[in-house]
């Protein structure tokens, strides 16, 4: 009987380390050297809701990248970092030279509407300028007008000082135009917003948009 309680009582303790040792220890699919508590080696389908306890804040040296869903309910890292990879937006610089005086009435970006949406966000032009000596100009000044408007399912830029020119005509100008480019699939697009007036100059929404 001694001998018999002795080997259930070294059973159990087998058994209790074993289980207190794999409780604690790092388990790995598909990989003999998992570095976390659980290591997948491979696909991972979760078919209901995940739920993550903590989550590290970023600091400054942190190179940003977020998760996004694809269309095959992939999760897949977005590394904003990568200069050649996708972004939620970029930033692009157009230098246009020697335009007709300070008139740039077209310049096609190539960038398909479809799928992204142009904005500017600043313009400069390096001329000296004067105001136009027609009858209803002399008295005016002008401000910079640059655009963004789509034709052919393309996005182009328009800018000019209105009611001005060149004063040395003969030279040769640059526009400096700064866009901010993103994606329709990384922002939700609201379409279009048809607002009566009614001949009036003040108005509003019915309903916020977002509120």
């Amino acid at each position: 009987m001694k001998i018999h309680y002795s080997y259930k009582l070294f059973s159990f303790l087998s058994i209790l380390l074993w289980s207190f040792t794999h409780s604690f220890a790092q388990v790995g699919i598909n990989t003999t050297t998992p570095r976390t508590t659980l290591e997948v080696g491979g696909d991972l389908r979760v078919s209901e809701s995940l739920e993550i306890g903590t989550l590290n804040p970023l600091v400054d040296a942190d190179t940003s990248t977020f998760l996004i869903q694809n269309n095959s309910n992939y999760i897949k890292s977005l590394d904003v970092s990568n200069p050649t990879g996708a972004a939620l937006g970029y930033i692009q610089e157009y230098v246009i030279t020697n335009p007709e005086l300070d008139w740039v009435r077209d310049f096609n970006t190539g960038i398909d509407s479809k799928d992204y949406v142009l904005i500017v966000l600043s313009a400069s032009y390096d001329l000296e300028l004067k105001i136009s000596t027609s009858s209803n100009a002399v008295d005016n000044s002008s401000l910079p007008y640059t655009a963004t408007f789509i034709q052919g399912n393309k996005w182009h830029i328009i800018a000019d000082y209105p009611m001005v020119a060149n004063k040395d005509t003969s030279a040769i100008g640059t526009w400096t135009i700064t866009t901010l480019i993103f994606s329709k699939d990384l922002s939700k697009q609201l379409g279009s917003l048809n607002i009566p007036m009614l001949n009036a100059s003040t108005g509003s929404a019915l309903s916020p948009i977002i509120d």
